[in-house]
């Protein structure tokens, strides 16, 4: 898994980014402030509930991250009763949010 992000990592062209001016700014902004509510929402409600916070960081990575990136977070985290849950996870967010995604747009037109 660590080699499939790598090597997604590396297809990145940050200058093709910055050349397309306002898009990427509007682009850049937009995601940053969505991954912040986001933190800000399951962080609080994680405290709120008291829940352990190995799980809280492997949920939240497997919906920002998706399916390959949260094993990686629990193991990491040393967690490896927790790969299996945040795979899952993250393979279930991306299903729906797929659908939910063509649907909006379908919605936009």
């Amino acid at each position: 898994i660590m080699i499939f992000l790598a090597v997604i990592g590396a297809f990145c062209d940050i200058g093709a980014l910055l050349q397309s001016g306002d898009a990427a700014s509007i682009l850049l902004v937009w995601v940053a402030a969505l991954v912040l509510i986001h933190g800000i929402i399951i962080f609080t409600i994680g405290g709120i509930f008291k829940q352990d916070w190995d799980i809280v960081s492997i949920a939240s990575n497997a919906n920002i991250g998706g399916s390959t990136s949260a094993p990686v977070c629990a193991a990491s985290l040393g967690r490896p009763d927790l790969q299996l849950p945040g795979l899952l996870a993250g393979s279930v967010g991306n299903a729906i949010g797929t659908y939910l995604g063509i649907m909006v747009a379908e919605f936009l037109k």
